[in-house]
């Protein structure tokens, strides 16, 4: 039997600035069969922001939770809670080296992008930035969730996605951005018309503009 808490053991691989001297610090994290390294390649090369931490773990086996994440949240436990502790554990070590979480950034791809999206509605703390590359909260469509008005006041979010994207439907990304929206969030929507499942260049581009504002705004609080 595997360890429960497998995902906590797993390597943690660190690009780009050191963490204090960064303008953010990005948890990067990877979707279903993928790795820190495949997004390395398709994400901290191409965004080409070198004054970033970029803090990418790994999953066990290659995979957060077992299930899709449209599905009832308890087919996907321990795993997801598993996964969430994992996100807990580098924000909170990035508190400890002194980075806040207004200078933290979630940012994922696909099932790295619903983990995020989840960790963040639940942590119901003001990040720098929610960047979510094809993926939305995490449970069946219309699950009811309490809604914390104020919450994310004013933090940026992304949800980007294909409008016809064979494992995520374009339907729960609006339904995720909407619930952000209502807790006070500054949300941008991207939902274009194809059918494949990669981050485009132009994502990695709304993305930039969005962190280079939250880097902004992270330096006049200084």
């Amino acid at each position: 039997m595997s360890n429960p808490h497998s995902h906590l053991h797993m390597p943690l691989r660190v690009f780009g600035a050191p963490a204090p001297d960064a303008a953010l610090a990005v948890i990067l994290v990877h979707g279903r069969g993928q790795s820190p390294e495949w997004m390395h390649e398709q994400v901290v090369r191409r965004f080409a922001r070198f004054d970033m931490a970029w803090h990418a773990p790994a999953a066990t086996d290659g995979s957060w939770y077992p299930g899709r994440f449209i599905e009832p949240l308890e087919v996907n436990e321990p795993h997801l809670s598993q996964a969430l502790a994992r996100l807990e554990s580098i924000s909170g070590a990035l508190l400890e080296q002194g980075i806040p979480y207004e200078a933290q950034v979630l940012m994922g791809f696909s099932q790295g992008a619903c983990l995020c999206s989840e960790f963040v509605w639940r942590a119901r703390r003001r990040y720098g930035a929610l960047v979510a590359f094809t993926g939305g909260l995490i449970g069946p469509p219309g699950m009811h969730r309490d809604v914390a008005h104020g919450a994310f006041q004013h933090m940026p979010v992304l949800f980007s996605t294909w409008g016809d994207d064979p494992y995520v439907p374009a339907g729960s990304v609006r339904e995720s951005a909407a619930l952000f929206e209502k807790a006070g969030a500054a949300v941008t929507l991207k939902i274009e018309e194809a059918m494949e499942h990669g981050i485009r260049d132009a994502e990695l581009g709304y993305a930039r503009e969005m962190l280079a504002r939250a880097a902004s705004a992270h330096r006049n609080k200084r």
